[in-house]
């Protein structure tokens, strides 16, 4: 016997039923939702060259990627994010089209995941980028889109946490560290374990910036943890000051749409993707432990393929948002057919024709394989099938169960 024949690999499954019907329905709702704002669909190659992802600016952990040569031995991976491939397109098939692109796409990403994690290798992911628009108005749009993908698809009490890569980023620089340190810090804030961001920060002394970035952990609220931010750092760094003011002018608008009590500010929001350069945003759920959406603008990830364009998007997993579904009793049971043809022996297409003349007049309609009248009714008893017509030489006659 062949030992993994009735496996699937670690980090994968299969959906079944219910689970492929609440699936499909939220990438359509997502799609509905990216269409009607004049987002048009891409589908990029599941394989793509290992360089398209070789670059710092990804945050790809080389062991995290699903790898694999052509027939010329040229390195391959599956596509573990959507967003680079996307900007190579942008830079190339799409290089001098009218701008601002709007892109949406849905397609499974592949990522090696920690074992015993809770997470998936294969996920379907569905999102937007805007590309070759900045500032605020471009910000804004992506940022409302995401809170209308949650609340539509989602639950409606989501969440959305915002912050800013340029303060983080201006934080680190302050602190004057060796790469290796940074990385060090930058790690420790990712996963929230501030313990050993501390110990990281014994050694780089007492200044303002190590204050500041020791703050992190408490800095997230409403409006007022900007304050909080800039007190922290003495009004010392302008670059920093320049991220928190524009956070500042999201939440205003946030606020005035009513929308911000779905928001809090999170200025500890770092991602392992380094190519963020502004607003950043993450979203959850009830009933899902994971982060279902991140987004936020990268506006020199394309420029690193050959053309300089702004851009701000975003993912959403959509498999956490279908299970989340399922987990509310949104999705049910599709109810069982209104009829079931048999054809007898030598009428078979004559009962396929019936069927498909009922379909046409709308009705739901199964065809019958089993190998006698009786097996047949007894298939619809079973299934809950209230009519069976029998085709055979006499016409056609109807049966109740």
């Amino acid at each position: 016997m062949k030992t993994y024949a009735k496996l699937t690999p670690e980090g994968t499954r299969d959906f079944l039923f219910e689970e492929s019907d609440a699936l499909r329905t939220v990438e359509r709702q997502l799609a509905d939702l990216f269409k009607s704002r004049g987002y048009r669909k891409i589908i990029t190659p599941t394989v793509e060259f290992f360089d398209v992802f070789n670059r710092e600016s990804a945050g790809t952990l080389p062991e995290s990627l699903y790898t694999m040569t052509d027939a010329y031995g040229r390195l391959l991976v599956l596509r573990p994010d959507s967003t680079l491939p996307i900007a190579r397109v942008a830079a190339t098939r799409l290089r001098g089209a009218r701008l601002p692109l709007r892109l949406y796409y849905n397609q499974n990403v592949f990522a090696r995941r920690p074992k015993l994690a809770g997470y998936s290798d294969e996920t379907t992911q569905s999102g937007i980028e805007l590309l070759g628009a900045g500032g605020l108005r471009a910000d804004l749009e992506a940022l409302t889109l995401a809170m209308r993908v949650m609340e539509q698809c989602g639950a409606p009490d989501y969440k959305l946490e915002i912050g800013h890569a340029g303060y983080f980023q201006s934080l680190c620089e302050a602190l004057g560290a060796s790469g290796e340190t940074v990385s060090e810090i930058y790690a420790c804030v990712e996963s929230k374990n501030f313990v050993a961001l501390d110990t990281v920060l014994d050694a780089l002394g007492d200044t303002p910036a190590t204050r500041a970035v020791r703050e992190l952990p408490r800095m997230f609220g409403d409006a007022r943890v900007l304050d909080k931010a800039a007190q922290a750092l003495q009004m010392q760094d302008g670059e920093t000051h320049e991220a928190l003011a524009y956070l500042a002018a999201v939440y205003e608008r946030l606020e005035k749409a009513g929308l911000s009590e779905h928001i809090t500010i999170d200025l500890s929001l770092v991602h392992r993707t380094n190519y963020y350069t502004g607003l950043m945003f993450r979203g959850y759920i009830s009933g899902s432990g994971e982060t279902v959406l991140t987004g936020g603008r990268y506006d020199r990830l394309i420029a690193e393929f050959g053309e300089d364009l702004p851009a701000v998007g975003f993912g959403v997993q959509t498999d956490a948002l279908a299970r989340a579904k399922l987990q509310r009793g949104e999705t049910e049971s599709p109810p069982a057919p209104q009829f079931l043809v048999f054809g007898e022996e030598g009428f078979e297409t004559d009962a396929l024709d019936l069927q498909a003349k009922l379909l046409a007049e709308g009705k739901t309609c199964e065809n019958s394989v089993a190998q006698s009248a009786q097996e047949a009714a007894q298939y619809a008893r079973q299934c809950g099938i209230p009519t069976v017509y029998i085709v055979d030489a006499n016409g056609v006659r109807e049966v109740r169960v």
